[in-house]
């Protein structure tokens, strides 16, 4: 080999091994984020997925949009995050509802827990069993008691056969052994309009969504599932107090990503959420609304996955609850 030769192939050699530019590298995010969620506009999540994306599109330089994929128990939105990849710009914001039940219920076309990687547990909220102001009940076992004295004839709405609003009425009804009638209906909206109007008498929902008809004095709280009682109803009992220490029924929130998304890509989400949640306008923003805010890590997040989802199958099986 001639010298001319031989420094070229030197040459050559010395490129290959230089690390390529940092430009090189795809920046993320290089397009707008798809924040995709599988319930109607204005429900519950809307409270709080939409002014986490505003401070996401802020922070990141790059627009975060929420897109509604109501359908199949809010299967149809998590399907078409696992389907778009792990590149970082589809992202599903979750209740834990959807990932812990429905795996219960449905033949699933993806696995939550090895097609999801968990980013943040983002809140985690009692449920409370609201009643229209003029029930005659004015405690819990006094609903109980009416409910004991009229087998199936007390009634009580949910958003759907499966729905955490069915499975909690559902878990209600073993814990105090009692016999109630479910009318499931089209989603949560719909199913709050029935009480409202008098149809029902009962929906067991996350606090955040009855505050505001409680305060202007339509609809009334008998308990909520929680260990103490909330700030923003501290006239409300909880389920230990009322006496039913069993009803163990709480709906939370959190940001997953496809499986295989880059580690950078979980960790930057992860920590402009915590730094929201954890911030005094977005704390005051969520709990002026009811919403418990949680911040959990993706290890925490993925933990609650596996024991609610062991948890709720077997209220699922006692039930015998079928999604037809």
């Amino acid at each position: 080999m001639n010298v001319a030769r031989l420094v070229a192939c030197l040459l050559l050699g010395m490129l290959a091994c230089t690390p390529r530019p940092a430009a090189a590298q795809t920046a993320w995010p290089s397009k707008p984020v798809r924040l995709l969620v599988g319930y109607s506009a204005g429900g519950p999540s809307d409270l709080i997925v939409r002014p986490l994306a505003q401070h996401l599109s802020k922070v990141l330089s790059s627009q975060f949009i929420v897109e509604n994929r109501p359908g199949a128990n809010a299967n149809l939105a998590a399907l078409e995050v696992v389907r778009a990849g792990p590149d970082g710009h589809a992202l599903l914001f979750a209740t834990t509802s959807q990932l812990t039940i429905n795996p219960a219920l449905y033949k699933m076309p993806y696995d939550p827990r090895s097609d999801l990687l968990p980013i943040i547990h983002i809140s985690m909220n009692p449920s409370s069993v609201v009643m229209k102001s003029s029930f005659p009940a004015k405690s819990m076992k006094e609903v109980i008691a009416l409910a004991r004295a009229n087998p199936g004839k007390l009634t009580y709405a949910s958003a759907g056969v499966g729905s955490i609003n069915h499975l909690a009425a559902e878990l209600l009804s073993m814990t105090a052994k009692v016999k109630m009638l479910h009318v499931p209906m089209k989603g949560g909206g719909p199913a709050l309009t029935e009480l409202l109007a008098g149809w029902v008498d009962m929906f067991i929902v996350s606090p955040p969504v009855a505050i505001p008809h409680v305060q202007t004095g339509k609809l009334k709280i008998m308990m909520v599932s929680a260990p103490k009682r909330m700030a923003q109803l501290p006239d409300v009992p909880t389920m230990i107090e009322a006496g039913y220490a069993e009803f163990r029924a709480q709906a939370g929130t959190g940001l997953l990503a496809p499986a295989r998304t880059a580690q950078a890509v979980v960790d930057r989400v992860y920590q402009e959420t915590d730094r929201y949640l954890k911030s005094e306008a977005g704390a005051k923003l969520l709990n002026s609304q009811g919403v418990q805010i949680v911040a959990g890590s993706p290890e925490e997040f993925a933990e609650v996955i596996r024991s609610e989802t062991q948890r709720w199958a077997l209220v699922v099986q006692a039930g015998g609850i079928k999604v037809e």
